[in-house]
């Protein structure tokens, strides 16, 4: 997969030395979920095993413009994670402290701190669904997605690494219980490790080489309206509403929400995700009702049955590793995965950050040993 976390994994592989590398794209590179995300970074979840996780990831972006030599126009803007009810204000306290007992900056604010953080957005009082509190955690931030796969694109090139996108796989060849190269529509290539780094559509590769991993496809879908003169300068979720708003540096509105109730491969976007989305956001900010959608689009997600990503290597397959299962979280992810997923090739020790997310958690696509799962609503 030439993306985000392919590109991320080459970059600091050569980082460790490792100048051997081919990384392989059908199309052209980060043009994938790469293209499709809405980049939002932050580390606000809930598990001990994805706090820190994010947590590293989130400081990994903080300083990548200075290590790539490439400006990502990284904006930690901030986010309000709003609650509506008094479950979730309960849910929205509980990731609170559990971000503050591993270090990470969260607070929860009150009504009156949220219309001045956000003076545009309705309360609701008197309406269904009124704000009574966030979750807000000021590094969460935005950055360009295509600038982050340039930088790393660039920065693997630079330390030795071959790009090919362009460059479809057709088969993984194996021999004695391990992977010995790739076919590919330009030829054959010799490997030692094969790494599956390709987001929605990583159970279907997984497939060419004999491993069914526990993952569904999901579509999610996003929109941005026309651009607006500048309103509104965090990012602010709801759960409830099932849609996450932010606007960009050129004014645009961003505008998504849970991915696609149903399992395909679509990438259509379509009118009543378009409608929901919609609707929810005019219950938080009544006055967009006049701006016009400019553009929609859908990417794909790759879904767990506990909605946390698969990392590390197969067993029962020697050098084949899987870096997949981020459903709508990848992105952020990206800079984390990589270097700890760099580590696991080039050292061939699973670093302790990812090893509760290895596939062996898993028997025949059913969770075999107790691990806290990622939050179920998948929200950004």
């Amino acid at each position: 997969g030439g993306g985000v976390h392919g590109l991320s994994t080459a970059y600091y592989l050569t980082k460790l030395g490792v100048k051997d590398i081919a990384v392989l794209d059908r199309g052209y590179l980060g043009g994938g979920a790469s293209a499709r995300t809405t980049a939002i970074i932050r580390s606000n979840y809930l598990t001990v095993e994805g706090i820190p996780f994010f947590d590293q990831s989130v400081k990994l972006y903080e300083g990548l413009a200075k290590e790539l030599n490439f400006n990502m126009l990284f904006n930690q803007m901030g986010r309000l994670d709003l609650g509506h009810t008094d479950a979730a204000l309960y849910a929205l306290r509980m990731r609170t402290e559990f971000n503050r007992i591993l270090g990470v900056d969260s607070k929860m604010v009150g009504p009156q701190e949220i219309k001045q953080l956000v003076p545009s957005m309705s309360l609701r009082e008197g309406l269904s669904y009124p704000i009574l509190g966030a979750l807000y955690h000021p590094p969460c931030g935005v950055i360009r997605h295509d600038a982050v796969v340039w930088g790393f694109g660039r920065g693997a090139d630079r330390g030795g690494a071959e790009l090919h996108p362009f460059t479809e796989v057709t088969a993984i060849d194996r021999a004695n219980g391990r992977v010995t190269g790739v076919q590919t529509t330009r030829g054959f290539v010799g490997a030692e490790i094969v790494l599956n780094a390709t987001a929605g559509w990583s159970s279907e590769v997984a497939r060419l080489a004999g491993v069914d991993l526990p993952i569904t496809t999901h579509p999610l879908q996003a929109m941005v309206t026309e651009p607006l003169k500048p309103f509104l300068d965090k990012t602010i979720s709801s759960a409830n509403l099932h849609a996450y708003v932010y606007q960009t540096d050129r004014g645009e509105v961003v505008i998504g929400g849970g991915v696609d109730p149903y399992p395909s491969y679509s990438m259509r976007s379509a009118l009543l995700p378009m409608e929901q989305l919609a609707g929810h956001t005019l219950e938080m900010f009544p006055c967009l009702s006049k701006v016009k959608v400019l553009r929609q689009w859908a990417g794909l997600c790759d879904m767990t049955p506990d909605y946390a990503p698969i990392m590390g290597p197969v067993d029962g397959l020697d050098g084949f590793i899987v870096s997949c299962g981020w459903g709508s979280w990848g992105f952020k992810a990206a800079p984390a995965a990589g270097k700890n997923i760099a580590s696991l090739i080039a050292t061939g020790e699973t670093p302790d950050l990812i090893r509760p997310f290895r596939l062996s958690r898993f028997h025949e696509g059913k969770l075999v040993n107790e691990r806290a799962a990622a939050p179920a609503a998948a929200i950004h």
